[in-house]
C-alpha cells in the first residue's frame, strides 16, 4: 500500500514541476515578447493579443496584459483612443497592484509605463513608491523575487532613466556582483 502512495506522491510532485515549469516558461516568453515590443513598438497589436489569450493569469501576467493596453496607445492614430487604452491600462493596473502589491515585476512594469506617460494626463503618480520597492528588493540578491536576469533588466531601466540615486544604483548593483547568468532575456 504504502508503494501504490509512494508512486501517486512521486507522480502528483512531477506533475506539479510540469504545471510550474510550463508556466515558467511562457512567463520568460512574455517577458522576452514585451523586450521585443519595446524595442519594436510596431509590434505593439501581436503583443497584446499574445497576452490577451491567456485565461486564468496570475497577476503577473495580468500585469502585462495591462501594460498591453497601454502600450497599444503608441499605435492607435485617434487621441480619445489613445487616451482609452491608458485609462484601460491604469484600471486593470490598479487592480493587479491590489492583488499582488509586493510583486517586484509588477512594480516594475507600472514604473516603466507611468515613466513614459505624458506628465499631462497625472497618471504618474506611484513612480517614487515603485522605485522604493524595486530597489529595496534589487539591493538584497538572496532575498530577490524575479529572475536575476529580469533583475538586471530592471537595474539598466532604472540606471537609464535617472531615476535612482547614485547610492541606490550602487546598492543594487552589489547585489549583481559576481552573479553569472547564462540563459534568460537579454
Amino acid at each position: 500500500m504504502q508503494v501504490v502512495y509512494g508512486v501517486k506522491y512521486i507522480i502528483t510532485i512531477a506533475l506539479t514541476l510540469l504545471v510550474f515549469a510550463a508556466f515558467s516558461q511562457s512567463l520568460d516568453e512574455i517577458r522576452s515578447e514585451f523586450h521585443s515590443v519595446v524595442l519594436n513598438p510596431d509590434d505593439s497589436r501581436i503583443f497584446h493579443d499574445f497576452v490577451s489569450e491567456i485565461e486564468n493569469a496570475s497577476p503577473t501576467v495580468q500585469a502585462y496584459q495591462a501594460v498591453s493596453e497601454a502600450l497599444l496607445a503608441q499605435v492607435v492614430w485617434n487621441p480619445f483612443n489613445k487616451l482609452k487604452q491608458v485609462i484601460k491600462y491604469n484600471d486593470q493596473m490598479k487592480e493587479v497592484i491590489e492583488k499582488d502589491p509586493h510583486n517586484v515585476e509588477i512594480r516594475f512594469l507600472r514604473l516603466a509605463i507611468e515613466y513614459n506617460l505624458p506628465s499631462f494626463l497625472g497618471m504618474s503618480t506611484h513612480m517614487e513608491e515603485d522605485v522604493t520597492k524595486i530597489v529595496d528588493n534589487l539591493s538584497n540578491f538572496s532575498g530577490m523575487q524575479v529572475n536575476p536576469h529580469f533583475g538586471k533588466y530592471i537595474f539598466g531601466f532604472l540606471e537609464q532613466t535617472d531615476l535612482c540615486s547614485p547610492n541606490q544604483l550602487a546598492q543594487m548593483k552589489r547585489s549583481f556582483d559576481g552573479v553569472v547568468i547564462t540563459a534568460g532575456m537579454e
